[in-house]
């Protein structure tokens, strides 16, 4: 066999689900819908080289130029999972080397843009001429992390399939774009950073536990009508329906981490206190924000970016010094062209 050597480069954006996918069945799939939107500065940027041998697939992984082996179990169960949209993976050195602009494992998604973005280049060295790109991609990323599949396509996403939309799946993502207001289109995310750590049980393990969960038909009811209630919503300028939808999935999902067998808690002391005093700031000045969490302590404190400079400052004074080493990221939604 000729050697060849092939590169690719490809960057993500990590996504903030404001309904939540949490529990899956079978291979990646949901167990309910879920609307995200993707960010424009936590991103994750992937540069692979892949060279043809003879020989079974070896893997090599770098985290900002550093060694990590321990993340290759993960990457080689997700390629298998590919092979039969990929089948050159079946052999060759395929080395990978990424990055992130945010802290990974701290509940910021970091699954979900890495495996969007590794998927786009692993896509782009790879696959043969005929496939469909744009849905093959996040399927692609879904077999890599449920969330990931959201990240593949800017903007407003819909993972799971709903009978509001009839071309929704749980194969792959939707974008829902052509669906939202103006206000809706503007959404600043100011991510608090109370706590960078890495979590101390998984998401992988959090799905698990889903499966035999007390409330998880409720739960999937809940996220259902969620799901048909914010559909609407985003068509509309009703912030207010938008920020109660919001709180709601949030706390539900650490809900539902509390509450599982065994149970266990990723808020932190720090992430109740800064939503007690962003409530405050909300019913004193009667300006539009609200909050969401992902799997993790971090806040994400939401806003139409009409009221960005008042809200801003609010942050920086009573919110700022909540945070670790005062970090705090100051992203957006995203809409611009996605590095494919």
């Amino acid at each position: 066999m000729k050697e060849t050597n092939t590169t690719a480069s490809a960057t993500a954006p990590s996504n903030i689900a404001i309904v939540k996918y949490w529990g899956k069945k079978d291979e990646q799939l949901p167990v309910n819908p879920s609307i995200s939107f993707t960010l424009s500065k936590s991103v994750t940027q992937t540069d692979i080289s892949y060279q043809t041998t003879n020989t079974a697939l070896e893997i090599l992984f770098l985290l900002d130029g550093n060694e990590k082996p321990e993340f290759i179990p993960k990457i080689r169960a997700y390629i298998q999972r590919i092979k039969h949209l990929l089948p050159a993976l079946e052999t060759g050195i395929l080395t990978i080397n990424s990055s992130n602009t945010f802290p990974h494992s701290s509940g910021i998604a970091s699954s979900a843009s890495s495996m969007a973005a590794l998927s786009m280049a692993l896509f782009d060295a790879l696959a043969t001429s005929d496939v469909n790109k744009e849905p093959t991609l996040s399927e692609m990323a879904r077999l890599g992390s449920g969330s990931a599949c959201r990240s593949t396509s800017l903007g407003w996403n819909l993972w799971g399939r709903t009978e509001q939309m009839p071309l929704s799946t749980d194969q792959y993502a939707i974008s829902l774009n052509e669906r939202i207001s103006p206000v809706f289109q503007t959404l600043q995310d100011t991510i608090l950073i109370l706590n960078s750590s890495k979590k101390t049980v998984s998401s992988t393990v959090g799905h698990q536990l889903m499966e035999n969960h007390p409330y998880r038909e409720g739960r999937i009811q809940q996220a259902n009508a969620n799901t048909e209630k914010l559909l609407n919503i985003l068509k509309t300028d009703d912030f207010n329906a938008f920020a109660e939808i919001c709180e709601e999935e949030a706390l539900s999902l650490h809900a539902l981490m509390m509450s599982s067998k065994p149970g266990y808690t990723l808020l932190e002391p720090v992430t109740l206190q800064a939503i007690e005093r962003l409530k405050a700031f909300r019913a004193e000045n009667k300006l539009p924000l609200t909050f969401t969490l992902d799997a993790g302590p971090n806040l994400h404190i939401i806003y139409p970016q009409a009221h960005s400079k008042a809200i801003m400052t609010f942050i920086m004074i009573y919110l700022r010094p909540f945070c670790e080493d005062n970090q705090l990221i100051k992203d957006e939604i995203s809409f611009n062209t996605i590095n494919k």
